[in-house]
């Protein structure tokens, strides 16, 4: 498992993977509330994404009957 965290001390330096990770959730108050950031975050999009797509479908032309039908 890869970890793409990149963070910036308040010194400058640039730190990635790990180091990273733990300089967040020591900014957050520990890796339970670094987690619970994360995930509260990602549910919120996901509520975002899926009210996005509901609006979309709701708006969308209902079915109606053509031209034609049975004969």
């Amino acid at each position: 498992m890869s970890n793409s965290d990149t963070a910036v001390t308040k010194e400058g330096k640039k730190l990635a993977g790990n180091a990273a990770t733990l300089f967040l959730a020591s900014l957050n108050g520990g890796m339970d509330q670094h987690l619970d950031k994360i995930m509260d975050e990602v549910a919120l999009a996901a509520g975002r994404a899926v009210s996005v797509k509901a609006r979309q479908l709701a708006n969308q032309p209902k079915l109606r009957a053509v031209k034609g039908g049975k004969k």
